[in-house]
């Protein structure tokens, strides 16, 4: 139990002594645009940061990716630290498409330097494939359903009336009884047979005198 103590007291004594040490230390150089591997067209504004103890001047060159005679061609110098700031525009127009390296450079005033490096390509003729966008599939289990394929149906033609022939009026049968006259022949007949029927009567009566 008493280890314990002890060591805390170690690793407080540890701390107070680096963290002077953490807190003199500055950003390291480095080129923060355009990003590793960027396709370039155009004039390009290149960023970076070249604040750092014993700053003398800075440089910014660019070469072929594939560079074996060591070859260089220097876009900016300065004499003022920066931090992510802008350190030239460069015209990518005025080289041929391809493969290219920038690089950072920071002279100390010790003799030495420190430097950073970012590969890029040059893209002017070639159009630069745009960005893919991800197609949404659908994890849904329902089945596809087919839809028939909708057809006209012509109209049948509007059906028209057989015209009908008219009938011909027959002449009037002179022998045919109107309903008016039905009642007044009933009545007739009626009262013929009524008065044979009184003639009868009194012929039988005056023969019994």
């Amino acid at each position: 139990m008493l280890n314990l103590p002890v060591n805390l007291m170690k690793i407080r004594l540890l701390l107070l002594l680096t963290l002077p040490f953490l807190l003199t230390q500055s950003p390291a150089i480095a080129i923060t645009s355009p990003a590793f591997g960027a396709a370039l067209r155009g004039e390009v504004t290149i960023s970076g940061t070249t604040d750092v103890p014993g700053f003398v001047s800075s440089q910014l060159d660019f070469s072929y990716a594939s560079n074996p005679t060591d070859t260089w061609f220097t876009l900016q110098t300065s004499t003022q630290p920066v931090t992510n700031t802008a350190l030239a525009v460069w015209n990518t127009a005025l080289v041929t498409d391809g493969d290219y390296i920038l690089r950072l450079r920071v002279f100390l005033t010790d003799g030495t330097f420190q430097e950073v490096t970012v590969p890029l390509r040059v893209q002017n003729d070639t159009p630069i494939p745009p960005t893919p966008t991800p197609t949404v599939v659908s994890s849904s289990n329902k089945p596809d359903v087919q839809l028939p394929t909708p057809f006209l149906i012509a109209a049948s033609p509007t059906p028209t009336s057989t015209p009908r022939p008219t009938p011909t009026p027959l002449p009037t049968n002179p022998a045919s009884l109107s309903q008016t006259a039905i009642p007044a022949t009933l009545g007739l007949g009626a009262m013929v047979i009524l008065g044979l029927f009184v003639f009868t009567g009194l012929l039988l009566r005056f023969r019994r005198y």
